[in-house]
């Protein structure tokens, strides 16, 4: 069996009437809208499995890492 590591970026935007929002420009047909990151969280591995089986793959996640991409400017006073 020819195992391989897949790195899936996920987006992530609070919703105008609420909640939040997650997307990957990495994995096709990744969209989920949710109440809280709460709910998001919970549900995100089991949506990535099943985009990844429908694309012929079976898939395990190993790792779960969060990063913040943070812009700044400087503070005018």
């Amino acid at each position: 069996m020819n195992h391989q590591l897949r790195i899936v970026t996920i987006r992530m935007a609070h919703v105008e009437d609420g909640g939040v929002r997650a997307w990957s420009d990495d994995l096709a047909g990744l969209s989920l809208t949710c109440p809280n990151h709460e709910m998001l969280f919970a549900e995100l591995p089991s949506k990535i499995a099943s985009i990844l089986e429908q694309q012929g793959f079976r898939s395990k996640i190993i790792r779960e890492i969060h990063q913040f991409v943070v812009e700044v400017s400087s503070i005018q006073g």
